[in-house]
């Protein structure tokens, strides 16, 4: 793996580059990979370098048994709550690795084991899709410590389950199972532990190897339609298909589809 800092203990965020696929793992499993500023800076970093270095899908996911459980309340900045200013903080860091997440065309699949609270459940329902083991648990948890949602919780949870539910699961800070968070329509997919990896690398895979600039635009379309109109949607698409029609892909979809053969995409 190639890690992301030089620093005299293990680095907090690693990452490894293979066939376009790119997992990136939040490394602090003594704290069940809770994350500090300085690690929040080098996610957005590698997130970054993603759009640069040929990655096509971003594996999300956390070290040793857990994915992530929120802010490092044991670090320097909780010394003197009052006087620190999370704001800031929130603004240039949190928030844009949450933004960059949704606002990248690149897919990002979130590989949740162990514990997902606070921020960290909030990293994980920005990815385009969820896949969680069975014992997998997702929180809220903010209001534990009297602290209300940050990370764009707010949002993913009322779009997910809706208002009502939303206040309810967020206000108790319920720890919500994975089985049940399938039912929310909070993740797509729950595995067996040991089916989890290979279920995950499967559909990385198939989104890298498909035809990629659809996918990316079918990702932009979607956006849109979170955040837009019906009318501002059928905009995107129509300019989005405008560049599907230019691949090369589209050309070998129509040919391999008239000629009853699977397509040999090349991401073009």
């Amino acid at each position: 793996m190639a890690d992301t800092t030089q620093t005299a203990t293990a680095p907090k965020v690693l990452a490894e580059l293979n066939n376009q696929i790119k997992t990136i793992t939040i490394n602090n499993p003594k704290a069940k990979n809770s994350v500090s500023p300085e690690t929040t800076k080098l996610l957005l970093e590698e997130l970054g370098k993603s759009m640069l270095d040929g990655t096509r899908v971003i594996i999300l996911t956390g070290a040793e048994g857990n994915f992530c459980s929120g802010a490092d309340l044991g670090g320097s900045t909780m010394q003197n709550p009052r006087q620190y200013d999370v704001t800031t903080y929130l603004r240039t860091t949190i928030n844009p690795v949450v933004t960059t997440i949704r606002n990248m065309n690149i897919p990002v699949i979130a590989k949740v084991r162990g514990v997902a609270a606070g921020v960290g459940a909030n990293f994980a329902l920005a990815c385009d899709m969820v896949y969680a083991a069975e014992g997998a648990m997702f929180s809220e948890i903010f209001t534990n410590i009297a602290l209300s949602s940050d990370g764009g919780g707010a949002y993913f949870m009322v779009k997910a389950v809706g208002y009502h539910k939303a206040f309810e699961l967020m206000t108790t800070a319920a720890k919500i199972k994975a089985d049940e968070a399938l039912q929310l329509g909070l993740i797509n997919h729950l595995l067996p532990e040991n089916e989890l990896d290979a279920a995950v690398q499967t559909m990385a895979e198939r989104l890298a190897n498909g035809p990629y600039i659809a996918i990316q635009q079918t990702k932009a379309n979607l956006r849109e339609a979170m955040k837009g109109t019906l009318e501002s949607t059928l905009e995107a698409e129509a300019l989005n298909q405008a560049r599907n029609f230019q691949t090369e892909d589209m050309i070998e979809g129509v040919v391999a589809f008239l000629q009853k053969r699977p397509a040999n995409w090349k991401g073009k």
